[in-house]
């Protein structure tokens, strides 16, 4: 992105006005301190997995039930990243971390219980990013120290052996589920250029070149829209810009444009579906250091709104059904909170 984007992204960044949305109060998930910033998928309607890196540096695990958390778990294994959740599209969710030496580890939550780490070998340079495949199938991809993308896929049992793809990354990449089957990453590269590369189930399509300024981890997020899929970045001047893909050609010509979204944010956002071509966008506000979200409802964007509690680092939030989702944040003390909406 350059230091202020104006391109229009046809059907998806048009101008902003006000549409309305409620968010509810902030929730505590519970006492237990974190130093990571949370990943959140959804397991069921109205049921949320969610982990964090707790300061033991292990994956600590807690559950959304539609009203309460149960609390922070912690599981075995040593983490070096923040953690990355996925929804398998079966009623189960992963979350995976870069393991202290490098490898993965990931843990499974069938909806009552969460499964042994699985140990994978590999050799990450930054932590995973997560996305259903759909079918049970889940996708993590991850920078290696070369600046290639690799990435393990788990069938509902099992994990595949990391493969790599030669790139010249400098960022983790933010991974996203294009609806139809097929998973989308971006990241950028060494002239700041975000590049996206897509995985169809059995191979990548390989990478393309977007452009733009990007100064954050980019992220993707589906729309409900099949075969379609939206990434998001920082800007120079930290505002939050986007970019869509049209679902058709997998080609740079198909991408409809950095789209400019305004605001002043942290490193990366997040962003969940709503319903069909419909989503909500947190970051971390930098003036405030509070939590901001902008809400797509398929004509127009909200613009950025202030949610309030002073946070540290980045929200991570995730479909719930019901046309709501939910955004996770980490507090001043450690401890991680909620919140509900549009």
């Amino acid at each position: 992105m350059k230091t202020r984007l104006a391109v229009p992204l046809i059907l998806l960044l048009l101008s902003a006005c006000p549409v309305m949305a409620s968010w509810g109060s902030f929730l505590s998930m519970g006492s237990t301190t974190v130093n990571s910033d949370v990943s959140c998928a959804q397991v069921t309607s109205g049921v949320a997995a969610c982990a964090a890196s707790g300061f033991s540096n292990t994956l600590v695990v807690n559950v959304f039930s539609g009203s309460t958390w149960t609390g922070w778990t912690k599981l075995a294994g040593g983490i070096s990243s923040a953690p990355s959740c996925a929804t398998t599209g079966t009623g189960q969710v992963v979350c995976a971390a870069r393991a202290s030496n490098g490898g993965m580890v990931a843990s499974v939550f069938n909806g009552t219980t969460w499964s042994t780490e699985a140990k994978l070998k590999g050799a990450l340079a930054t932590g995973p990013s997560c996305a259903t495949l759909g079918g049970g199938r889940v996708l993590c991809a991850a920078r290696i120290a070369s600046g290639g993308l690799t990435s393990s896929v788990f069938d509902g049992a099992n994990w595949s052996k990391f493969d790599n793809q030669s790139a010249t990354l400098t960022s983790a990449p933010g991974c996203g589920s294009d609806d139809n089957g097929r998973v989308v990453c971006a990241a950028n590269d060494t002239s700041s250029n975000v590049v996206v590369n897509r995985y169809n189930g059995t191979s990548w399509d390989g990478f393309l070149n977007l452009g733009g300024r990007a100064t954050g981890d980019p992220t993707c997020t589906n729309l409900s829209e099949t075969g379609q899929i939206v990434c998001f970045a920082r800007g120079t001047d930290s505002s939050f810009n986007g970019n869509r893909f049209n679902g058709q050609v997998w080609s740079s010509s198909d991408w409809l444009g950095w789209g400019f979204l305004g605001g002043q944010m942290g490193t990366k956002g997040s962003c969940a579906v709503i319903t069909t071509n419909q989503i909500a966008c947190g970051v971390f506000g930098v003036t405030d250091s509070g939590l901001w979200v902008d809400v797509f409802n398929g004509t127009a964007w909200s613009g950025f709104t202030p949610l309030g509690q002073t946070t540290v680092g980045n929200p991570g939030c995730t479909p719930l059904g019901g046309n709501k989702v939910l955004c996770a944040i980490v507090g001043v003390n450690s401890k991680a909170s909620s919140i509900v909406g549009p």
